[in-house]
């Protein structure tokens, strides 16, 4: 039998793949229906910034922390203190009623009147903590410095706080996003998820309104991750988590082989349900088998640019000649 487990954040995982923050992992019966069907382990839905300083009350007016007026009214007005209790009650049930690491998740973009949470989600008995950050580069006035700069507070206070490992989750849109992820494993993170699939608007012409566009990730949004996993490994002092665009074991395989400790998976499991956990495990078995393949320590970033004969392949950001069809009309890259 091949051996799929792995160590990620300090923790044994029984297999790489990880349920990602999402309502996969909401409720009790969700979170029990994902630890039944197989992954190593599960992050659950985020819990928002804004909740937590709005149960604090800390704050009474959405311009002290520059929060949409949109996104505090519907804060103000849901019963925070309740969802609080409620995601603490989460995670002890999870901790209590699961046999994997539960890692809670929390949403954020400053570093002000919320901090003190991962201390009562400690407590609360969760293996560690994700933090869900994204700052939306919109505002000229501010500089890549200043921006940048927030990640590295945030992580500061938030690990001084808690001894239980914390993961970041990034997006790509950094100016240099090797030398901002190897500077952040250089913090007393634990793991950095590569990437963040964010919201993303599109434009209804016929109604002139806004609408969400393509919610689920596409197989094919892997090469994003996969190449900045393959360029980093070797290099970050911490695990690396492969995120968007893991639809199949293969998909898996592929992440661990760039440098990748995990996968985490949401949209394939939302289109194919919770089963097909089971099938994605059989892949990487099945994977493994046929190259004869013990465990996945054997073959962690064997196709990181570090280990290429071709080491460049990775920096290649144009087509260098042109595209031309085979006979079946398949394309062909050159």
């Amino acid at each position: 039998m091949a051996n799929l487990s792995v160590k990620y954040m300090g923790m044994t995982l029984k297999n790489p793949i990880v349920v990602a923050s999402s309502r996969l992992a909401s409720s009790e019966k969700s979170v029990k229906k994902c630890a039944d069907s197989g992954v190593g382990a599960i992050v659950l839905k985020s819990i928002f910034e804004e909740q937590i300083i709005a149960e604090s009350r800390k704050i009474t007016d959405a311009s002290d922390l520059n929060i949409h007026p949109e996104a505090w009214d519907y804060i103000m007005q849901s019963n925070s203190e309740k969802e609080i209790d409620d995601y603490l009650r989460l995670i002890d049930f999870a901790k209590k009623e699961t046999d994997i690491p539960v890692i809670a998740s929390i949403n954020c973009s400053t570093d002000k009147g919320w901090t003190d949470f991962t201390k009562r989600i400690e407590n609360a008995g969760a293996d560690g903590i994700e933090l869900n950050l994204f700052i939306l580069p919109t505002d000229y006035k501010k500089s890549g410095e200043e921006i940048e700069s927030l990640y590295f507070r945030i992580v500061e206070k938030v690990t001084s706080k808690v001894s239980i490992p914390v993961a970041l989750k990034i997006g790509a849109y950094f100016t240099n996003p090797i030398r901002m992820v190897y500077k952040l494993s250089k913090t007393p993170v634990s793991a950095i998820v590569i990437f963040n699939r964010f919201y993303r608007p599109d434009i209804d012409v016929e109604n002139l309104s806004l609408v969400p566009s393509r919610i689920y990730s596409s197989p094919h949004e892997i090469a994003g991750p996969l190449r900045w996993i393959a360029l980093l490994s070797g290099d970050v002092e911490c695990d690396i988590a492969g995120s968007t665009g893991a639809h199949s074991g293969l998909d898996v395989v592929k992440f661990i082989l760039a440098g990748a400790s995990v996968a985490q998976v949401c949209s394939t499991l939302y289109i194919n349900g919770l089963e097909h956990v089971g099938v994605m495990l059989d892949e990487i078995s099945g994977w493994m088998e046929r190259h004869k393949v013990g465990s996945l320590d054997e073959i962690r970033g064997k196709m990181s640019q570090a280990n290429m004969d071709n080491p460049v392949s990775y920096e290649r950001v144009q087509f260098m000649k042109a595209i031309t069809f085979d006979k079946d009309d398949q394309p062909e890259v050159f």
